[in-house]
């Protein structure tokens, strides 16, 4: 019989977690303050520990150091009723295995306490049409996860909050998720729950919403990432405005490879959205491999600008994934009327004027085009699995790349006989 020790102040909490938890076999410890739990870890060797983070003499955080340095693999899962992602962040930062909001769901603590018995991740609960296609055909990708939980801190840019991020590692068949700190509500990265492509790729759930999502896309993209938790609040962090930085980490933390496969969507025959307008062109093409083309036309300084992407990994690290966001001063201070682009700073946008970049010097010569080449691999991936094909681009953005995916998810959909 596993042990669990639930820490935390509120007996309401304590009664109906431990009767729950009793009730699905296990053996549950309780302790109201922390000193008491620090004792209780010591005689009872529970396998997983609750503890609340807001408690009075000792708090949470100050508990989860002090069980780590008595037992540094110890699986403690951080409960709180105040969350932020801030808190989340420093907790998973200081070894907490997960961390849940309150008012607590019991499904999700079944989940998470699943998770760390197991040594490995459990399913969690996403709609059955945005999880992974399963195929065991010839042409199967293994589905990968990370090898490890990352913990990241910056700023969103349109927010311009400081803010951080948890990237977990799911089992097969999960599809990417982004949970919501503090609501806890979780949203699929599918194209059917984008809700806005005007600045920044947004997916949003019945009372949440994450942006600016497209780099850390276009990053599980390349390095074939089907099955992942992120943990955020409204905006995924810019970093210093391209992928680099989460490319780092992912290589960091490793990829571990599935055993379950996921079908890739092949394009046999042409596609061309009707009506672009104002010059912009976006096209799919039957091809061998993932590949895309782009022109950029500006007026200087930017210029006109083009780029063919090979669609490997080596290619991706070494000249997109380093291209920064980049745009008019002038724009940027009509977002702010909008709300919108308050996190842009010197040091993670590329700011022009009509004649020059003002604030930095380029990584490369076409560093504009590179970027937008880096958007739309992260916008792709909305489709939860690879696409081999060749994608021709003209003057696109968010806008255009979506809906370029809705055709494809169209497309995969009448392929396979799903409603």
């Amino acid at each position: 019989m596993n042990k669990v020790l639930i820490i935390d102040d509120e007996k309401q909490i304590l009664d109906s977690l431990s009767s729950i938890l009793r009730d699905e076999g296990f053996q549950v410890f309780t302790a109201r303050e922390g000193r008491e739990g620090l004792e209780l870890f010591d005689t009872a060797r529970p396998e997983i520990v609750l503890l609340d983070i807001w408690m009075p003499g000792l708090d949470g955080l100050q508990v989860l150091k002090m069980i780590k340095e008595k037992e540094k693999e110890a699986i403690v899962i951080v409960i709180s009723g105040h969350g932020t992602i801030s808190t989340a962040v420093e907790a998973v930062k200081m070894g907490a295995y997960d961390f849940l909001e309150k008012p607590l769901s019991i499904d999700k603590v079944l989940e998470v306490i699943s998770r760390g018995l197991a040594g490995e991740n459990q399913k969690t609960e996403v709609a059955e049409d945005v999880k992974v296609g399963i195929s065991k055909g010839p042409d199967v990708y293994k589905q990968k996860t990370i090898g490890e939980s990352i913990v990241v801190y910056g700023v969103g840019l349109h927010s311009g909050v400081k803010t951080g991020m948890i990237l977990l590692p799911m089992p097969e068949g999960t599809g990417i998720v982004f949970e919501h700190i503090p609501d806890g509500e979780r949203i699929p990265a599918h194209i059917d729950y984008v809700f806005s492509v005007g600045y920044a790729s947004t997916v949003k759930g019945k009372n949440c919403q994450v942006r600016t999502i497209e780099h850390l896309m276009a990053t599980c993209h390349m390095f074939g990432i089907t099955n992942l938790l992120v943990k955020v609040s409204e905006e995924v962090p810019i970093f210093d405005g391209s992928a680099l930085e989460m490319c780092n980490n992912i290589e960091k933390a490793g990829i571990v490879e599935q055993k379950e496969g996921v079908e890739p969507l092949k394009i046999d025959t042409k596609i061309v959205l009707s009506n672009p307008g104002d010059g912009r062109h976006l096209s799919i093409e039957p091809s061998k491999r993932f590949e895309v083309e782009y022109i950029l036309e500006h007026p200087m300084p930017i210029g006109r600008q083009s780029y063919h992407f090979a669609g490997n990994r080596d290619d991706f690290l070494q000249n997109i994934a380093p291209a920064r966001t980049f745009g008019f001063i002038k724009d940027f201070e009509r977002l702010a009327k909008m709300g919108l682009g308050s996190g842009g700073r010197v040091n993670n946008v590329i700011l022009l004027n009509d004649e020059e970049v003002v604030n930095t010097t380029l990584r490369f010569p076409d560093e504009f085009v590179r970027h937008k080449v880096l958007d739309l691999i992260g916008d792709i991936y909305l489709l939860n699995r690879p696409v081999i094909g060749r994608i021709s681009a003209k003057q696109t953005g968010h806008l255009e790349n979506i809906a370029l995916v809705k055709e494809l998810q169209k497309i995969f959909v009448s392929k396979n006989g799903l409603q």
